[in-house]
């Protein structure tokens, strides 16, 4: 079983609600809003939904997919008009979904193998002409300054995580453990690495003919030590 099929409990997305704030909501998509695409959204994985509901509010088509039935349930309890869609990101092509704009915000790409990532990237150039990634494990911004713990309190869940780097394989291996005072989860996260370098050239690859790095959601060029890559890739 592949580690984030069972990973998005409520404990862990409790936390991940609770510690986005929603100015880096608004910020997020203000960046997102700027890039002239059309108003069909795909958004995946959507999580609990941050990002499909504030697209709607501004007038876009969004459709939100993702793997957690916790996720899917708490958005579409917030937001029921929007379509919302239970489904893997290793068979996104199987939603058949056409879009002016894809999205894979929240650091999630990564999660699949290579060859899954691949076949990922493929699917989006397929669904939609503009492709937006948020990649925090791009190895300029991960590696320069890899903390060996973090801990953070957010949405009443405690939050532990403890990082290795593998260097043979080029992933981030991170031990997390979520407390909300009568509960526990302990769970294993995998984010496969690359560099800026590698990722434009598998979008480029996967049928994009032009690739922007950014490393904010200010319009900051990306650089070492940028602490999140958003990659703007057009067919």
């Amino acid at each position: 079983m592949t580690w984030y099929t069972s990973f998005f409990t409520d404990l862990a997305n409790s936390f991940w609600r609770g510690a986005v704030q929603p100015a880096q909501t608004t910020a997020e998509i203000d960046f997102v809003a700027g890039l002239g695409a059309g108003p069909r959204v795909l958004d995946a994985p959507c999580g609990s939904g941050r990002h499909s509901i504030e697209l709607a509010r501004r007038g876009y088509s969004v459709v939100g997919v993702d793997i957690s039935e916790e996720a899917i349930a708490f958005a579409r309890a917030a937001e029921p008009s929007l379509d919302w869609r239970l489904g893997d990101l290793s068979s996104l092509a199987s939603q058949g979904i056409s879009a002016d704009l894809a999205l894979c915000l929240g650091n999630s790409f990564g999660y699949l193998d290579h060859a899954g990532s691949v076949r990922l990237l493929a699917d989006f150039a397929a669904a939609a002409p503009v492709l937006v990634i948020d990649y925090g494990c791009a190895a300029e911004s991960l590696l320069p300054s890899l903390p060996g713990s973090i801990e953070m309190s957010a949405g009443g869940v405690d939050m532990v995580a403890r990082n290795t780097y593998d260097v043979p394989s080029g992933r981030l291996l991170i031990d997390f453990t979520f407390t909300d005072g009568e509960r526990t989860q302990r769970s294993a996260c995998v984010q496969h690495v690359y560099t800026a370098g590698e990722l434009t050239r598998m979008l480029q690859a996967a049928g994009f003919s032009s690739v922007e790095l950014y490393g904010d959601t200010d319009g900051g060029a990306f650089e070492v030590g940028s602490h999140r890559l958003l990659a703007v890739a057009r067919r």
